[in-house]
């Protein structure tokens, strides 16, 4: 008998919706059993997979791989939901045995895999993982390549590697992708080599803001606070991401005046909200002149908004107090941090 779409296509909207619900965890339990009372789920292999998937977003590990276990005819899909759960994850050991039982792979397979390895910090098991996708005759995607690429970035030495990936990009035609030209702006940026980041950068016929917060951040990154500063006032669309690169560039190559201008020139330019890594180099800024006035202003902002105040803005906020004379005040601030455990030990010495 065949199985009417309108029914299935009805759980699947179910589906998607509960992640947005009250209660996923119990929701997703209702619709399961209502899936099974309907006699669909051993029957419809797409509404099995998207089930899978919603149990893989709500970290319910064990009953995303106990469907995937009774499925009579697991697809490419299925397999592939249940590696990017482990990968992602950062459970590479299951997803490997997961990966090394599939009956057939693609580009997604091994993309997962890469995604996997870097979140674990295993940069050469990624590489790995790319050559044996070559080898096996998979043609990587731009996702593939902006995490390959990833693995370079963070790889120490990696940078000849990425320079390989660079030309087999530019090979496959790949090279217009925006996230692809990202992901080398960004590679070269962290290698310090602003000729070549520039070149992928100027070659670009479309660019994202993203890719103007790479060209930002790898002059940043690179001392050159003067180009930083040309490209930032060049750009038509701005992010919090755009002003951290610069307020952190100032801050941490010694122009912590700057640093403070600029996240001044933010909170009047924009309605952009400052997040964890502004307000940590502009308390860091404030700690580097002593500038306790404005440091309490800066913390006065954060009470007001109800912005988070532990880890690295407490650790901020305590060094800041402790350099520039207000040592008892760095005492309350770490009575009052309800996370203390997110204060590294350093906060505690320069408080003591």
């Amino acid at each position: 008998m065949s199985i009417p779409n309108p029914l299935i296509n009805t759980y699947i909207s179910l589906i998607q919706s509960c992640l947005n619900s009250k209660n996923p965890f119990s929701r997703a339990k209702s619709i399961h059993s209502l899936i099974i009372k309907s006699g669909l789920l051993s029957s419809s292999t797409y509404l099995t997979n998207n089930l899978i998937n919603l149990y893989s977003k709500l970290s319910i590990f064990s009953d995303a791989h106990q469907l995937f276990d009774e499925m009579p005819q697991p697809n490419i899909f299925s397999w592939n939901s249940v590696l990017s759960m482990y990968a992602k994850s950062s459970q590479p050991e299951l997803a490997i045995q997961v990966f090394d039982k599939m009956p057939e792979r693609d580009s997604v397979s091994y993309t997962a895999m890469i995604v996997g390895f870097n979140q674990t910090g295993r940069f050469n098991m990624a590489l790995k993982t790319f050559s044996k996708m070559i080898v096996d005759g998979i043609s990587p995607t731009q996702f593939t390549f902006t995490n390959i690429l990833s693995s370079c970035t963070l790889k120490t030495e990696g940078i000849d590697t990425g320079k390989k990936l660079h030309s087999f990009i530019v090979k496959l035609g790949l090279s217009g992708y925006v996230p692809v030209a990202n992901s080398l702006i960004n590679m070269y940026g962290k290698a310090g080599d602003l000729r070549t980041g520039k070149l992928v950068f100027d070659r670009m016929s479309l660019r994202s803001v993203s890719s103007w917060n790479s060209m930002v951040s790898m002059y940043s990154q690179s001392k050159r606070m003067d180009l930083a500063l040309s490209l930032f006032e060049r750009m038509e669309e701005r992010s919090i991401i755009s002003w951290n690169a610069m307020v952190a560039g100032y801050n941490q190559n010694g122009f912590n005046l700057e640093a403070l201008y600029f996240f001044a020139r933010m909170l009047k330019e924009t309605s952009l909200i400052p997040d964890k890594f502004t307000l940590t180099s502009v308390l860091s800024s404030c700690a580097n002149l002593g500038l306790l006035r404005t440091g309490e202003e800066i913390h006065g902002y954060i009470v007001r908004n109800q912005m988070e105040c532990n880890g690295q803005v407490g650790n901020a906020l305590i060094s800041m107090y402790s350099k520039s004379g207000g040592v008892q005040i760095a005492h309350r601030v770490v009575e009052r941090i309800v996370d203390s455990s997110n204060l590294n030990e350093i906060s505690f010495n320069r408080s003591s």
